[in-house]
């Protein structure tokens, strides 16, 4: 079982034995392309442009051609790597495990379903698939824009599983700290937690995470918390101490 892993981390290793197939960067951010924009074909001139910007077409093409030579052996089969004259593409298979790919599909089964436990299911299966941000370390347009689009989805799926109904109030509470470390100058996050945390009978938790919110706001923005925070803040004071 091939195991490729770009979230958090860079490698194409064997699943089973554990044996890192590869680490070239341009090799792993090439299948992440493709992985990316799975099912979409991508022309060879296209990428060979994108990932040799500094060479003429024909040597492009050529590096492209040499790359790929490299990666099909690495890929092995059934080929998870479809390849034309023309263009490439990546298409799932039972021998290869893609976290972008487990992640997206897990998240589009979450939003999909209606019943509460398979959407809280779901969801906390993509969760689990993020292990982090996209590729780090690259820095490159292509990158930070898929980068941003995962991390908006991943936020989105945190958002969905605090106001699941999932029977588990831990699950919850674990989602809305994972929003906060993912935006963690959005007062949303921090909002969801507190109310999250009062409803679990955890007053000066939420309290603690009020604070915490204004402790970050203050030393990244030089502001203090918006009026909807402040108010969530006196709601929760006012309530009876369990």
């Amino acid at each position: 079982m091939l195991r490729v892993s770009l979230l958090g981390e860079q490698v194409i290793a064997d699943d089973e034995t554990g044996a890192v197939l590869t680490r070239s960067p341009r090799s792993v951010a090439l299948v992440a392309h493709l992985v990316v924009h799975a099912g979409r074909a991508q022309p060879r001139r296209l990428l060979a442009g994108l990932f040799w910007p500094d060479s003429t077409d024909a040597q492009a093409l050529t590096n492209l051609r040499r790359e790929l030579h490299q990666l099909r052996r690495v890929l092995g089969d059934p080929p998870s790597l479809a390849v034309t004259g023309h263009d490439l593409s990546w298409r799932d298979t039972p021998s290869s495990r893609v976290d972008v790919r487990e992640f997206d599909v897990a998240r589009r089964a979450a939003l999909a379903a209606t019943d509460p436990g398979e959407v809280a299911a779901h969801a906390r299966t993509a969760l689990a698939a993020y292990r982090g941000e996209l590729l780090p370390g690259l820095a490159d347009d292509w990158v930070l824009a898929a980068r941003a689009e995962l991390d908006r989805e991943c936020v989105e799926l945190c958002d969905l599983l605090c106001r699941t109904p999932a029977g588990d109030p831990a699950v919850a509470l674990d989602a809305a700290r994972r929003r906060i470390r993912l935006r963690p100058l959005e007062e949303t996050g921090y909002r969801t937690l507190m109310g999250l945390q009062a409803d679990a009978g955890d007053r000066a938790g939420a309290v603690s995470t009020y604070h915490r919110c204004a402790s970050v706001l203050e030393r990244e923005l030089g502001v203090v918390p918006a009026e909807p925070t402040r108010a969530a803040l006196r709601r929760l004071l006012a309530r009876p101490d369990p």
